[in-house]
């Protein structure tokens, strides 16, 4: 796990410095910078030795001679048995590192390498020869890749803030993101926050020519069309062979995701994904596994779920690190807390806490992410469900169901969906803000041509091609929320104070083959994750396996109305705020602070978006 950054078009030995000083945090054990000014292309690399510790893993790394040469970040849990087969083929190597794989497989197999690489990964590989260079991104976005194409030349980092630091970005909001933004608290890829600055989707590949210019851009994997592939594997299996065979997977993703020449420990909530994570963990380690959560004040006690990770620990003999966060601490660790966003969102705070805890222990932490998502797990799905099956039942008579599009934005989630499109309904999905309500919260001065965006449209594309409305929307919840909230602030916040986070449950095998389950095989008899639970029956106990669900949430509301509450009135009156907001909401925003209630939860990432412009200095002129 790493942080990486370069330029192609133009080498300076300058920029690329401040690139990768400002990834200082992502790598900080080492630091490397590879300049080729003849061909323009420029490679830095802030290294978080994990596999291979040695100085051989050092990186910009090269191969053949120098033909090869790479920056990369991630882990590919499969190198070894890569380096197996490449070595079958004739290939020597020089460390152990997976590196070196991956330099290897794209010498042997150019672009198609990707499909053989298991893991979480960003890179740019140099190819001298043929003159281009080749950026990917791993299947499920877990690994961030940014770039920008500025004064002649092509940019690309882990973060936005190495973008920045180049002196060619400006901090200009891109208008269409920031419409997004209002709705759903974070920026949907490929857009980012600032204009002029795209995210390689998940999945994704580019060949850049040494000019800068982009030849190529595909899309080599994506996950509806992957489970589809894989169709046939599930197809005659019962419910029960289906759970046994889901373990073996699940076993399977479990042994991969622990290869590290460090310790790894493990994030653990009160839920059932993260204690399954520490079962299966616990099978395959000899030593206790470390892991880690997060608390509240006791007047913050619905929110608290220190206690039953601190039950699960117990069940599994971990050794347990529990930290509480005070909220005159969330008050102090606010700075540090949004600087290491690197983009504004409305997640993220928990992670830092838990994550600035681990890095005292551990370099790797194992996540459950993606539980919910794969299997059902979201109160939703059952609606969207049953919504689905209604609109279809009525399509005949479906102008019966016109009127319910009248009813207030509050009934939206329940008796308005069967009278919605599926795309739609997508579209209802964790909305702060619908259109209508931006089109009145917004500036007079915001952007025209941004206030036409639609919601709708952005999701229409979110899942296409599943085969049912619990596959869309499985797949939708993977490559929207997932990517641009989850796993980006994931990623972000963990690699602040150093630490590598890995989500067993997203390992792309073990996700195929979920995907692939039919729908009744996730909601089974009204019971959601049925298919996961079937799995793992052995390994969790009854008490785990009948905690209801609960979304994992921070006292923010309260914060903002207490520890934080000078800084946020300061905020809502800033130009920063006013170039963005109408003053009426601004007005409505500060006396609310003085009574805040849960429904004012959205006044969150809007205070996170202004004390993120007014850091660093961004606008919309």
């Amino acid at each position: 796990m790493c942080g990486i950054a370069g330029t192609i078009g133009k080498a300076s030995l300058d920029v690329i410095r401040a690139m990768t000083d400002a990834l200082r945090h992502r790598g900080p054990d080492d630091e490397g910078l590879f300049v080729d000014a003849p061909r323009g292309v420029a490679l830095g690399h802030r290294r978080l030795a994990i596999i291979d510790l040695s100085p051989g893993g050092r990186q910009p790394m090269s191969f053949a001679g120098g033909r090869y040469r790479i920056t990369y970040n991630g882990e590919v849990y499969n190198y070894r048995d890569l380096r197996t087969r490449l070595e079958g083929l004739g290939c020597v190597f020089r460390t152990r590192s997976d590196t070196e794989v991956i330099l290897a497989a794209y010498a042997t197999w150019g672009e198609s390498c990707l499909e053989q690489l298991r893991g979480m990964f960003a890179f740019a590989i140099l190819d001298r020869d043929r003159g281009r260079v080749l950026l990917a991104r791993d299947r499920l976005g877990i690994k961030p890749l940014l770039y920008s194409r500025q004064s002649g030349c092509l940019l690309f980092a882990s973060e936005l803030r190495s973008l920045r630091a180049s002196g060619l970005v400006p901090p200009r909001l891109d208008p269409e993101a920031l419409w997004t933004y209002l709705s759903l608290g974070s920026v949907q890829p490929p857009r980012t926050i600032l204009e002029g600055v795209a995210a390689l989707p998940p999945g994704h590949a580019m060949t850049v020519d040494l000019d800068g210019r982009i030849l190529r851009t595909w899309r080599w994997w994506d996950i509806v069309s992957a489970a589809a592939a894989r169709a046939a594997e599930v197809r005659d299996l019962s419910f029960f062979e289906a759970a046994e065979r889901l373990r073996t997977h699940l076993d399977e993703a479990t042994r991969y995701h622990l290869v590290a020449d460090v310790p790894v420990g493990a994030f653990l909530s009160g839920g059932v994904d993260s204690a399954a994570m520490v079962a299966l963990m616990g099978r395959q380690v000899s030593e206790p596994i470390r892991t880690f959560t997060v608390g509240f004040e006791p007047r913050h006690g619905h929110l608290d779920e220190s206690l039953q990770a601190a039950a699960t620990a117990r069940h599994y003999g971990t050794r347990h690190t529990a930290v509480t966060v005070t909220d005159a601490e969330a008050g102090a660790a606010f700075e540090p807390l949004l600087d290491a966003l690197d983009q504004p969102s409305m997640d993220g705070a928990n992670t830092w806490f838990v994550s600035r805890a681990a890095a005292e222990q551990v370099k790797v932490v194992l996540t459950g992410l993606g539980g919910d998502e794969l299997f059902a797990g979201y109160p939703h799905f059952r609606r969207h469900r049953c919504a689905a099956r209604i609109a279809a039942f009525l399509s005949p008579v479906r102008g019966i169901l016109a009127p319910l599009r009248l009813l207030p934005d509050r009934f939206r989630h329940n008796l308005m969906l069967p009278a919605l499109s599926a795309d739609e309904r997508l579209a209802t999905l964790r909305c702060l803000a619908t259109d209508a309500d931006k089109r009145r919260l917004v500036a007079s001065g915001f952007p025209e041509t941004a206030r036409g965006g639609s919601l709708v449209s952005l999701c229409a594309d979110l899942g296409r091609g599943a085969p049912d409305c619990l596959s869309r929307l499985s797949a939708a919840e993977l490559e929207g929320y997932m990517v641009r909230t989850l796993l980006r602030d994931g990623d972000a916040m963990s690699m602040a104070h150093g630490l590598e986070a890995r989500p067993i449950l997203l390992d792309h095998r073990l996700a195929e083959f979920a995907f692939a389950l039919p729908a009744e095989f996730k909601l089974r008899r009204g019971r959601a994750k049925a298919i996961f639970h079937a799995a793992l029956g052995d390994l969790l106990p009854a008490e785990i396996l009948r905690r209801p669900k609960r979304g994992f949430e921070l006292p923010l509301v309260r914060w903002l109305g207490g520890s934080l509450r000078e800084r946020a009135e300061d905020a809502f009156c800033s130009a920063e705020a006013r170039e963005v907001f109408h003053p009426a909401f601004l007005r409505q925003a500060r006396e609310r602070l003085g009574r805040l209630s849960p429904r004012d939860f959205r006044l969150w990432p809007y205070f996170v978006l202004i004390e993120w412009m007014r850091r660093h200095g961004a606008s919309l002129g």
